[in-house]
């Protein structure tokens, strides 16, 4: 009876070690490079003070590759599950999209069309997230991701009319849901996919026309950091 209380004492403790481990393999700070392919749609219309012109609505859509900066911090908060805390930054410039409008513009007793190309850019943009995490083995682990987001703006335009003031920035929020692998002790693998909508922006142009559009994100996410 003594033996079987012994063993059954050992596997239990081996158990709760080993549960422990997995949470453990994850725990600490992470340093990564992420490698994305962005999916950026931007749904726009325009409008104006003049009764004798017709407002107008369309959406773009551009697909580029980015690569950038991933640092975390996560702690246990139980045997196989975890919260980290981190921030993605992506240095440099990239474009959002442009789209061109037209309307009917009354300029003295004739109607003309005008046509404005209109362009978004943003600047070192950064997501600052939380992620709970579940360690389904000592070296994978499966993530939820909710993050605010920002960047620096600047919009342009082309055509018949120039911009004259426009929003300078880009805020929203970023939900994801990623994987985790460890390659070795400090090395690891990650995959992810995220959604980011951001608030509309807005940019008003010489002739009193305004642009306004609503950004959307999609993005697909490699990565290879050190965990340390």
């Amino acid at each position: 009876m003594n033996k079987i209380l012994k063993l059954s004492a050992i596997a239990l403790l081996a158990s709760s070690t080993s549960l422990m481990a997995q949470s453990k393999s994850f725990e600490g700070v992470s340093l990564g490079i992420t490698a994305s392919v962005i999916g950026a749609e931007v749904s726009g219309s325009t409008s104006t003070n003049t009764t004798s012109a017709n407002s107008s609505s369309g959406s773009v859509g551009k697909v580029t590759e980015i690569a950038a900066i991933d640092l975390s911090y996560a702690f246990a908060t139980g045997s196989n599950s975890l919260i980290a805390i981190g921030a993605n930054y992506i240095p440099g410039k990239a474009k959002l999209g442009s789209g061109a409008f037209t309307d009917g513009t009354n300029l003295g007793s004739q109607n003309e069309d005008s046509t404005t190309s209109t362009s978004a850019s943003v600047k070192d943009p950064y997501t600052i997230y939380i992620a709970p995490t579940y360690a389904i083995s000592k070296d994978a682990a499966l993530y939820v991701k909710v993050g605010y987001s920002h960047a620096d703006l600047s919009v342009s335009s082309s055509g018949t009319e120039r911009v004259t003031s426009s929003s300078s920035k880009l805020e929203g929020w970023t939900y994801a849901i990623g994987s985790k692998t460890m390659l070795t002790p400090n090395t690891y693998f990650g995959v992810e996919a995220s959604v980011t909508d951001y608030d509309n922006i807005s940019a008003t142009l010489t002739n009193g026309k305004t642009v306004s559009a609503n950004p959307k994100v999609a993005q697909g996410t490699i990565s290879l950091g050190y965990k340390f």
